[in-house]
């Protein structure tokens, strides 16, 4: 009998610690919402480049840009900056431009970190509706100001970004401008070695 009641009590202790466990897992994605994502985002930046002082390696600009494009669906920025082209791509050819635009990116993304370095980053109030949502951040730093708005979407439940407007600049349709006039000019294909051959030429 005794044996049977530490049992018991037993599987009820582990029943319970698991129900805590799965409540507290449900609260942490319930407060994970579009601004959260991008301030943990930014607060990790601002907090590696804190620890490597004057000079960024080049090790951590490769986990600064991890960091730094986490969050991004580049599946779907990738269409939106190939526009009407992309439903001319087979899967294929799609895959190796996602592969190429994506590394491209996140390149970039690298070039200009003075914005995580802000004296001062306002996170304004995100407009939210039906699984989008579009926050604007805005970074101060020695009088001047940079605003960032992210246009993001939920993607297996997590909030992703698939565009970002610099100072009012769209990242998808700046480069979708660019695209457009490079295969009007010759060929998509032609478009595609350049940015291969941009991409080895770092």
């Amino acid at each position: 009998m005794n044996n049977r009641i530490v049992r018991h009590a037993v599987t009820t202790l582990c029943m319970a610690a698991t129900l805590l466990m799965f409540r507290g897992e449900v609260a942490a994605a319930a407060v994970q919402g579009p601004v959260d994502i991008i301030k943990a985002r930014n607060q990790s930046v601002e907090r590696i480049l804190r620890q490597s002082g004057d000079s960024v390696s080049d090790a951590t600009r490769e986990q600064l840009k991890d960091v730094i494009n986490s969050f991004i669906d580049f599946n779907e920025l990738s269409k939106r900056a190939l526009g009407k082209y992309w439903d001319e791509r087979n899967e294929e050819e799609r895959k190796r431009f996602v592969d190429v635009f994506s590394q491209l990116i996140k390149n970039s993304s690298v070039k200009k970190l003075e914005i995580y370095k802000a004296d001062r980053m306002v996170y304004q109030e995100p407009r939210v509706s039906d699984g989008r949502a579009t926050v604007t951040t805005v970074a101060y730093k020695d009088r001047k100001n940079v605003e960032v708005t992210y246009q993001m979407h939920r993607v297996n439940g997590d909030w992703r970004v698939y565009d970002m407007d610099i100072d009012g600049v769209s990242t998808a349709r700046n480069y979708r401008d660019s695209f457009y006039k490079q295969i009007a000019k010759s060929s998509y294909e032609d478009m595609y070695d350049k940015l291969v051959q941009r991409l080895q030429e770092g």
